[in-house]
């Protein structure tokens, strides 16, 4: 019997009988999965398809495959991506399902492994090890974790997912001590093409451990373990400032210090810098500080972040001090509309010009969203102090092509959210002009790092090739040796691939 809540959720495409009956290799698959897991397939106009259909995005939420499956074990994914590859379905997979993008974590007609019964969260006897399962959510971790006083390089936002995160690189609020999450491996338990199952870390499958820091999974395997380094972490102190827009000059300067001088001095400062711009055409600049350790006496300021506070034209100004999960919960982007970004990474010590034309390419741009009836815009800055790419080059490396040689960065990314699809093409090609112009105005003044970070790409960006051509090569090599025939580039849909 149909549930009423089935209305909800509109045409999915076909219903389950014609899924099962289907001749093509798809509908094979998912009869070929139905049996070999009983009970872990499911199909449009089911209660189980519509759980697995909760995204955070609009457009992933939109794009129906034929069926989903969800593995509960290891082995099960090896069973998975045996029987995929032989019936040469296409397929995604989905973990947190935080991506904008229609096809990011999910597809059109094929199959999604749905990974969120590998949920386990476990922690070594000696407390240096957190094992997590690639179906948790990041909340799901540190409310576990803030009890014991512990704390792994995860994410900030409640909502996100473990694997993405990790495998796109993953910054955290204490990168500043330890580097991105994906430095913070231990090792992956990574279900190749062939359904073998390895192990890569420094000393096991050392090149495969390379590439999946940063590199992304989907042309290596499904990663169904992580194990994390963890360390010892009580409550956090946080302090958020907003600052009219005239003060941007002045903002702006402070978080380049704090970048260049004062993080590289107190690894446990972290930060983010927040442009917002109202419907009105009124902006703020919104500062968000972050510090690992609270200071002493608890209603002080740490002193790498006394220069913000010297300002008098602050409109709010506000401090506390919680535990890792509480932030998670406070800076979490709701579930639901649409989005999109795109991110451009600069030298730390850019100027006041182009900073001034950068706002002006996105106030320019705001406009004729605005006119549009089209929303919520934002510019985000953070940091990339030279303390933070220290951290990367532990354990051999990552994929990322970071050196600290090449000194301090910011990354400048373009948060967008709307709920009209008519407006999806004006949104995302406005986004994407946007992109290219402030990667002209950069490499104009010569502030330009090639460098995309794989967690805020547009859909369109190089993210693998801005790693340098050293590194994308070498990803190439390590792709053909655990995937020789190929097998995920051609059938695991999404973003990004080599």
């Amino acid at each position: 019997m149909k549930s009423p809540k089935l209305v909800l959720i509109g045409s999915l495409g076909v219903l389950a009988s014609a899924a099962k009956s289907s001749l093509s290799p798809r509908g094979n698959a998912c009869a070929a999965l139905a049996a070999s897991l009983p009970g872990d397939v499911s199909y449009p106009n089911t209660t189980a398809y519509i759980q697995s259909s909760y995204y955070w995005s609009d457009q992933q939420r939109e794009t129906h495959p034929q069926c989903f499956v969800t593995p509960r074990t290891t082995s099960a994914v090896s069973s998975v991506i045996q029987i995929l590859t032989r019936h040469n379905a296409p397929f995604t997979v989905k973990s947190g399902g935080h991506s904008p993008f229609a096809g990011g974590s999910s597809i059109a007609n094929g199959v999604t492994i749905d990974l969120v019964h590998l949920n386990t969260i476990e922690v070594s006897a000696d407390c240096k090890t957190v094992s997590l399962g690639p179906g948790n959510r990041w909340i799901n971790v540190t409310e576990i974790l803030d009890p014991l006083g512990l704390a792994v390089v995860g994410g900030r936002d409640m909502n996100v997912g473990v694997s993405g995160f990790i495998l796109g690189g993953g910054i955290s609020f204490f990168s500043g001590m330890k580097g991105w999450a994906c430095d913070n491996v231990r090792g992956f338990e990574i279900v190749l093409a062939s359904g073998n199952v390895v192990y890569a870390s420094p000393t096991e499958n050392a090149d495969l451990y390379w590439a999946l820091r940063g590199g992304g999974g989907l042309n290596f395997g499904i990663v169904t373990r992580f194990d994390l380094a963890a360390f010892e972490q009580g409550t956090m102190w946080v302090n958020s400032l907003t600052f009219p827009g005239t003060e941007n000059a002045t903002i702006i300067s402070l978080f380049q210090n704090l970048t260049i001088q004062g993080m590289p001095q107190d690894p446990a400062a972290h930060a983010l810098l927040t442009f917002s711009s109202s419907p009105s055409g009124e902006n703020r600049a919104i500062v968000n500080l972050f510090h690992a350790t609270v200071p002493s006496p608890q209603n002080s300021v740490p002193a790498v972040f006394e220069p913000f506070q010297t300002l008098p034209s602050a409109l709010a100004n506000t401090s506390s001090v919680g535990d890792v999960s509480k932030y998670l919960k406070h800076y979490a982007t709701p579930y639901g509309g649409r989005w999109t970004w795109g991110n451009v990474i600069l030298a730390a010590n850019f100027s006041q010009t182009v900073l001034d034309e950068i706002l002006a390419h996105w106030e320019e741009r705001n406009a004729a969203l605005i006119n549009s009836g089209v929303a919520d815009t934002s510019v985000l800055v953070q940091a990339i102090p030279v303390n933070v790419i220290e951290e990367m080059q532990k354990n051999g490396g990552n994929a990322l092509g970071f050196k600290p040689s090449g000194g301090p960065l910011v990354l400048v990314s373009f948060p967008t959210s709307w709920t009209d699809p008519r407006n999806d093409k004006l949104v995302e090609d406005s986004t994407r002009k946007l992109i290219a112009d402030v990667e002209t105005t950069a490499k104009k003044y010569g502030v330009l790092n090639p460098f995309v970070y794989l967690n805020y790409a547009d859909s369109n960006q190089p993210v693998q090739r801005s790693y340098g051509d050293e590194n994308y090569d070498r990803l190439k090599q390590i792709a053909r040796k655990y995937d020789p025939q190929s097998k995920l580039a051609q059938l695991w849909t999404g973003y990004f691939k080599l």
